[in-house]
């Protein structure tokens, strides 16, 4: 009879090798997520940059003509905004409504910002900015505004 060595050393390979392998796919995993997870924050962030751009932008030329009322695109970096202003109608006489949507590859952030301009200095009072989720019903609406007064496209 013939004395076997080294007989139980290839299962043993076999089965730390895979282990081995299963341990590096769920690192591969782990950092395909995470990257993932950070880069979509990023994309948020500039989205959100890109609003707020535009509702500081919009506030600019509010100040340079206290009757401004228009909608515009504007780029920022890698992002965009579409910027909507209207006088009067939709926050009351007297304010100006800018509504700002940046956009950032595939993630969106509206800011809507209220801005009182006093009629006789043309000076900002005050103004309220809030993230906006804008609803089918409010987006026809502006949309239907837009298309009347003649000041632009959404």
């Amino acid at each position: 009879m013939k004395i076997r060595k080294g007989v139980s050393s290839l299962p043993t390979m076999i089965l730390l090798g895979g282990i081995i392998i299963e341990i590096a796919i769920a690192i591969a995993f782990l950092a395909y997520y995470f990257n993932t997870t950070i880069f979509a924050a990023r994309l948020s962030a500039e989205a959100l940059a890109a609003a707020q751009a535009g509702v500081d932008d919009a506030i600019l030329k509010i100040i340079l003509n206290k009757n401004y009322n228009d909608s515009y695109s504007l780029s920022v970096n890698r992002s965009a905004a579409e910027v909507i202003v209207c006088k009067d109608i939709c926050a009351g006489v007297g304010k100006h409504e800018i509504i700002s949507e940046g956009n950032s590859l595939n993630r969106k952030k509206k800011i809507r910002a209220i801005v009182e301009v006093d009629s006789d200095t043309g000076q900002v009072k005050s103004g309220t900015i809030s993230t906006l989720t804008l609803t089918a019903e409010y987006k026809t609406m502006l949309t239907s505004y837009i298309k009347t007064s003649r000041i632009g496209h959404f």
